[in-house]
């Protein structure tokens, strides 16, 4: 069996990602960035190449990881002009050798892609499909046999063809015509669909269910599902050399704890956790089924809970609540989190329009949200934000103000 070339594409730009700022692909999850994880998750399957389309955030990264376990190449997507566009951009390199086309920011169980390899190599072409039991915001699989016939994006509630989603790991043994078939299109969102559209109606294009766990990075406040993925699935439950905790401190349940960590006095953490490299986790501080990014500092008095803390933020006698903290973020003494609705409905994630009039409001099925704050973020003391705000960039709220509202990147929220 000659094994494929996995096509990774890692070029887009992310504008579905707001208020976020740090490209998907180099989001940090356990001090690694998500591609470099999604690359080590193809190895794990089998694979020993990997082309991996780029953009000026992450060409550098791809190629460090570069190794004799998985030799990868690179090639820069230099406008951010759709998925069709970043496969058409392999096509010298593949000459027409088998290949799986994924996205980098897809995770699945590295078993399961190994079989659907082997599986797939005795077939035209092959694609996974994810039995749903619930509404799939994203494209079906039209089936007639074990044959796929089409691919549904996103169709009404009850018009679904199957229960199987279209999971982006798509397999073709000669590649070639698809390649000529997208080259026909013209430039559009969705020019690979029609590519493959025509492709079913030439050749037999199968599919294989997967049952397993599965997790994209889209939106911002997909960060807490991968969250979860990391903490239930990739969790190494051991503490490094080097780690300090108090003998008041208390430990419970797996948990990772990176060098240079430091737990103080009357702290609890509570795993599935994840601490990385020079965390404080202060006194009397309790940490739950979350993830804490190196170099931040999680101070006297605060509860984080089902909550993603990044690089270099400060904390100081907070709650934090099923929210994302990208980066530096800065929750001044009394500010706090709310994260479930007085009506039990759930919470839909505010987005700042560009009027600053009304919100945008982005369905996420989440019951309990909290705050998703982006790079940068500071706010004073005694703040309260209402579930599903978000904050751009830099954003900054004066002390008590109650955020009620989505708040632009740079501006000042409560400035008279």
């Amino acid at each position: 069996m000659k094994k494929p070339i996995f096509l990774v594409l890692a070029g887009g730009i992310g504008k579905n990602f707001a208020p976020l700022v740090t490209s998907k692909s180099i989001f940090p999850f356990f001090g690694q960035p998500l591609l470099a994880h999604t690359l080590e998750m193809i190895r794990l399957a089998g694979a020993k190449e990997a082309i991996v389309v780029c953009n000026d955030d992450n060409e550098k990264l791809a190629s460090d990881l570069n190794s004799k376990n998985l030799k990868i190449q690179t090639i820069r997507q230099n406008e951010a002009s759709g998925q069709a566009d970043a496969i058409n951009l392999t096509a010298d390199l593949v000459k027409n050798q088998p290949i799986v086309i994924m996205n980098a920011v897809d995770l699945i169980d590295p078993k399961f892609l190994s079989s659907f390899i082997k599986k797939a190599s005795n077939t035209y072409a092959q694609i996974v499909g994810m039995k749903v039991n619930e509404y799939f915001l994203g494209g079906y699989l039209k089936v007639n046999g074990k044959r796929v016939t089409g691919i549904i994006e996103k169709p009404a509630r009850g018009q679904e063809p199957s229960d199987l989603a279209n999971l982006f790991f798509h397999y073709f043994r000669e590649p070639q015509e698809l390649f000529d078939l997208i080259k026909k299109q013209k430039n559009s969102d969705d020019a690979y669909e029609k590519a493959l559209d025509q492709l079913m109606q030439k050749h037999q294009v199968e599919f294989m269910t997967y049952k397993g766990y599965w997790q994209k990075l889209k939106q911002a406040h997909q960060v807490l599902d991968m969250t979860q993925l990391f903490l239930k699935y990739k969790l190494k439950n051991k503490i490094a050399r080097g780690v300090y905790v108090d003998r008041l401190a208390k430990i419970e349940g797996p948990v990772q704890i990176e060098s240079g960590a430091k737990i103080l006095a009357g702290a609890v953490i509570k795993g599935p956790a994840y601490i990385g490299q020079n965390v404080i986790v202060g006194n009397h501080t309790l940490i739950r089924d979350s993830i804490i990014e190196q170099d931040s500092v999680v101070g006297f008095g605060c509860e984080i809970a089902r909550s993603y803390i990044g690089p270099k933020c400060s904390l100081h006698h907070n709650f934090i609540g099923d929210s994302v903290l990208e980066a530096q973020v800065n929750p001044s003494y009394g500010t706090c989190t709310a994260n479930l609705r007085f009506d039990g409905q759930a919470v839909k994630m505010r987005l700042a329009s560009k009027d600053q009039k009304n919100d945008l409001l982005i369905d996420t099925n989440k019951t309990k949200l909290g705050a998703i704050m982006a790079k940068g973020v500071f706010l004073g003391v005694n703040c309260s934000i209402l579930p599903g705000i978000s904050l751009g960039k830099n954003a900054k709220a004066l002390p008590g103000s109650v955020i009620d509202r989505a708040v632009k990147a740079e501006l000042i929220f409560g400035k008279n």
